[in-house]
């Protein structure tokens, strides 16, 4: 039964290929749809139909505080995980602590550089370089975030921040980046979704471990996999586990995990050793660099409703090794505001939220 079920999620399954610069592995792989067939994943501009995935009500978490931190915060990571070298590596690099002013290489003149004024970025007006750099003056600098975390203090222990406080930042983070493009709506804000965190950890241990492939067999380099030695940068982005063997990875009574439409990024640009505050900046900056804001891999950091991080340590004994970040994003594709001066009917002076 296991066999055939994956079976019919691969034929399911459709790709939008692209690549971008990431740290020097090929494939950054945000177009990758994850339901069942459907339509509505290529998140440049579409407002493709979705739904939350796994029927998990994704509620979003407090904001810390300025008091540092907050033990209300809600885990989405599954304790599974393993962060062990995120823990250790970034100290061992010479970074003091987790917060933007401790990483060790980024100046204080460079983050008086990367300060935001409030000023909403029209991509529609501005050449894909010139975007590129108004967001991400340094590929772990997102302009305002240095700002951002110390006016939310979203960490109680710089030192140790927990997974509830990474993943609570990271949705902070990501609702800064829309912020800068005017995307200010509550219905414009990103949602931490339970299953998405778990099926983007169980997509890394499909494609980067054994430790699944006996108990679920299924079609060598498909999209649910086995993967061990595929070429297929996709593959596990549909794999799941059974509804008994879900249980482990999500809170008590949460309805069992789906493939429900959404779409899947793999990004290789961050590092295992750069502290959390920065550690996921690369996977945006380094693809808008690459694509611009149109690009299908692009898209859902903007524009999709719910997300789920997993982080993969690529060589854990090497202290400058890859932090693969596979990002998976669910719920509506919601309409992009701004035209794409490259297409046809594009008035750039009359684009973005309220028409900017």
């Amino acid at each position: 039964m296991k066999l055939e079920r994956m079976r019919k999620v691969a034929v399911g399954t459709s790709f939008l290929m692209a690549t971008a610069s990431c740290g020097g592995v090929a494939s950054n792989d945000g177009g990758v749809t994850d339901g069942n067939g459907n339509s509505g994943s290529n998140d440049g501009g579409s407002n493709g139909g979705g739904s939350n995935d796994g029927g998990s009500n994704g509620g979003g978490s407090n904001d810390g505080g300025s008091n540092g931190g907050s033990s209300g915060l809600i885990r989405y990571t599954p304790e599974q995980a393993n962060w062990s070298t995120f823990a250790s590596k970034p100290l061992a690099a010479r970074h003091t602590a987790h917060d933007p002013n401790s990483v060790e290489y980024l100046t204080a003149a460079s983050w008086d550089t990367a300060r935001w004024d409030g000023t909403v970025y029209n991509p529609s007006r501005m050449s894909r370089a010139d975007f590129f750099r108004a967001i991400c003056p340094h590929v772990d600098q997102v302009r305002g975030i240095r700002e951002v975390f110390y006016a939310q203090r979203p960490f109680a222990d710089d030192r140790n921040p927990t997974r509830a406080e990474v993943d609570n930042w990271h949705r902070i983070a990501i609702n800064h980046v829309r912020a800068l493009v005017g995307y200010t709506s509550q219905d414009r804000q990103v949602r931490p979704d339970h299953c998405l965190f778990a099926r983007a950890l169980w997509g890394d241990q499909r494609q980067r471990s054994m430790m699944w492939d006996a108990e679920y067999p299924g079609v060598l380099n498909s999209a649910a996999g086995p993967c061990m030695g595929t070429s297929n940068p996709h593959c596990g982005a549909t794999f799941l586990l059974s509804a008994e063997d879900q249980v482990p990875f999500l809170p008590e009574g949460h309805p069992t995990c789906t493939a429900a439409p959404g779409a899947e990024g793999i990004f290789s640009g961050p590092k295992s050793n750069i502290p959390w505050s920065v550690k996921w900046s690369r996977g945006l900056c380094n693809t808008l660099a690459a694509e611009g804001f149109w690009g299908g891999h692009v898209g859902p950091w903007f524009h999709r409703e719910t997300f789920g991080f997993s982080f993969w340590d690529g060589d854990p004994a090497n202290n400058g090794s890859v932090a693969i970040l596979r990002a998976k994003w669910g719920g509506n594709s919601m309409p992009n505001l701004y035209c794409n001066p490259a297409e046809p009917g594009c008035d750039p002076a009359n684009t973005g939220p309220g028409g900017r």
